[in-house]
């Protein structure tokens, strides 16, 4: 076994370490012991059902929402001496608060952070991922070039987005990255940020010291380079566990702390990496962080580039302290949106038979720490009112930032963002809700961010966790759509952003016993004259046009009364879905609508947009998500 098991975070159903016994005390911050065992219910909203493992900076349970049973969560309750440190709650209240606006398929989602009143113990609830850690998978993947390019686009986008938000990982590796279902297309990252051990013994250190596993740190973390920690930290380690992934076991960089500092300056052995993929690790795992790649963004570019049959090119970035902060970096970039070409047909229906057919059939075409010492001022770079000077505060900051975002927010790259909700004003802290989707996240929120600075707002707290993280695949459409959305139109909601599929009931007649979502769209049609289109479509295979509301029938329409209707759609697949409304003269090119467009239909947004404009169309769009993440019972 390598040197670095002892130091291994496992989070997982599977076996306990021999010295890891579920239901092991745990002392409160006051010095009386307790137990957390399964049917201990944590602030009256989470039961816990059964331990996990152990690691080490506590127990991790699977629990669930007591309001909601059907919502799994992994319970992380942290070990008594970290938690009766001040300090670390301090650091680890902190840290949550960030980490709850980070949004990304990539990252497990934190739900909250907590002190369990009764049993004293302070603990971590985050999404529950049903899968193998990546270390336990190292030996059997046996991954191809095209595996380890998904897993590397993968981990680096959810990376950026973690880097815009405030927040450097500092410990990847292997054993903090999770395969839900077993699959690398479902990478996602744990334990951000958050030191998993105080002592120094146990290899993890927090301070100006070494963070993180002795095999995947950078050099900097264990004292090279001016221990200069940032984004590009988290790229050395990230190169480091894509080469412990491609030659089927941990990498040979740890050992003691010389020993592992000694390495780095020889540099890794890069054979096992396939050759396509060489050079990217070679910039990725350069020992100087000056002259390796500063952002997650440079390695998916490399990326883009690479599988387009591009020569990638990674210019050195501008060395730390000539200005600049990473989400500033992130809003200048254009990236190119990766597009999926589609795995099979597209069918469309044209009326209430044919959109009940399409859905029934399930097409398929495919759309496709907080380090305080890393400088994330996400507007540094951009240009203020005058030279040197900040833009001077406004006299109501609420309608500044409301003026701002609705600026910005309607030109956001592959984004689709409204404003839910803006707090605060007349001496208050503002504070802003955002809701939508992006294919850009990190891009949409180094915007934003930069906007409200430039407005004269930096203090404004903004909430990102409303926003989903969409396909790449999307960005052409959402792009087009956007061109020609209505300015303050309302006829499209949901009432929920996810729905669970499940056997249909009878009202559904042929499909009754089918295992479909339901998923819910609200239409109120006041104000709206002229054509009313539908379009709705769907991340894994499906594409239906309504060329008229009026053409759909029960159960698929209610009327509501009033102008208002409730669409009911029995959709078969998970993934990300959309409907879209085009308001406006009539009619409505069937081309335009039932081909998949944005990857299939040469020249669709220039001809859509030409449409669109010499008809007067206005375009508006709601978004919601269908999981599968219960198991179905009988209707």
């Amino acid at each position: 076994m390598p040197d670095d098991d002892a130091e291994r975070t496992v989070y997982n159903p599977g076996s306990l370490p021999p010295a890891a016994a579920p239901g092991a005390p745990a002392a409160a911050p006051g010095g009386g012991a307790v137990q957390i065992k399964p049917g201990d219910v944590l602030n009256h909203m989470y039961e816990v059902r059964r331990s996990i493992a152990r690691g080490g900076m506590g127990e991790v349970f699977e629990g669930c929402n007591v309001n909601y049973a059907e919502e799994r969560v992994a319970i992380k309750v942290i070990l008594p001496h970290l938690a009766a440190d001040p300090s670390v709650q301090s650091m680890f209240f902190k840290e949550a608060r960030t980490l709850t606006r980070l949004n990304h398929p990539a990252l497990v989602q934190y739900r909250t952070m907590a002190q369990e009143p009764q049993l004293g113990v302070f603990y971590i609830v985050t999404e529950f991922v049903d899968g193998p850690p990546l270390a336990e998978r190292l030996r059997d993947l046996g991954p191809s070039v095209a595996d380890l390019a998904l897993l590397a686009r993968r981990l680096a986008e959810g990376l950026a987005v973690a880097h815009a938000g405030g927040a450097i990982h500092r410990d990847i590796s292997p054993d903090n990255i999770l395969l839900e279902g077993g699959r690398v297309e479902g990478a996602k990252i744990i334990d951000f940020g958050i030191a998993k051990d105080l002592d120094p013994g146990s290899g993890t250190i927090v301070g100006d010291g070494f963070a993180g596993k002795l095999s995947y740190v950078a050099p900097e973390q264990l004292g090279e380079f001016g221990r200069d920690v940032g984004p590009w930290s988290d790229i050395y380690s990230l190169g480091l566990t894509l080469l412990a992934v491609a030659r089927g076991r941990d990498v040979d960089m740890g050992g003691t702390i010389v020993d592992a500092v000694d390495k780095r300056r020889a540099g890794a052995d890069l054979s096992p990496m396939p050759e396509p993929l060489r050079p990217l690790l070679q910039r990725m795992l350069a020992s100087d962080p000056q002259q390796r790649m500063r952002s997650m963004e440079e390695v998916v570019r490399w990326l883009d580039d690479w599988s387009k049959g591009k020569a990638p090119v990674s210019p050195v970035a501008k060395p730390a302290g000539t200005g600049g902060g990473l989400a500033a970096k992130l809003a200048a970039l254009n990236l190119p949106a990766k597009l999926t070409e589609p795995r099979g047909a597209m069918i469309a229906g044209g009326g209430a038979l044919g959109l009940l057919a399409v859905l029934a059939l399930g097409l398929s075409f495919t759309g496709g720490s907080v380090d305080e010492s890393a400088e994330l001022d996400p507007a540094a770079e951009r240009a203020s009112p005058a030279a040197g000077a900040s833009p001077r505060p406004p006299a109501d900051p609420v309608a500044a930032a409301r003026g701002a975002l609705a600026a910005t927010t309607a030109r956001l790259p592959c984004s689709w963002i409204d404003v839910a909700r803006i707090e605060g004003g007349q001496g208050a802290p503002v504070a802003v809700t955002l809701k939508g989707v992006s294919g850009q996240t990190a891009q949409a929120i180094g915007q934003v961010e930069a906007a409200l600075k430039q407005a004269g707002l930096p203090g404004v707290s903004v909430s990102y966790a409303d926003i989903g993280a969409v396909p790449g695949s999307f960005c052409t459409l959402i792009d087009t759509l956007s061109q020609v959305r209505g300015s303050g139109m309302a006829h499209l909601s949901v009432p929920q952003a996810r729905f669970e599929i499940a056997p249909l009931g009878g009202d559904w007649q042929s499909l009754a016993g089918q295992a479909r979502a339901q998923a819910l769209i609200e239409i109120d049609t006041a104000g709206l004259s002229g054509g009313r289109a539908l379009v709705f479509l769907h991340e894994g295979g499906m594409m239906q046009f309504a060329p008229e509301l009026d053409a759909l029938q029960p159960p698929m329409k209610i009327d509501l009364g009033g102008g208002k209707y409730r669409l009911n759609l029995p959709v078969p697949e998970t993934g990300w879905a959309a409907m879209f409304l085009v308001a406006g003269p009539g009619p409505y090119d069937k081309a335009l609508f039932e081909h998949t467009g944005w990857s299939s239909y040469k020249d669709w947004d220039r001809k859509f947009l030409e449409a669109a404009r010499a008809k007067g169309w206005k375009t508006e769009m709601v978004w919601f998500k269908v999981v599968n993440e219960q198991p179905d019972a009988k209707p």
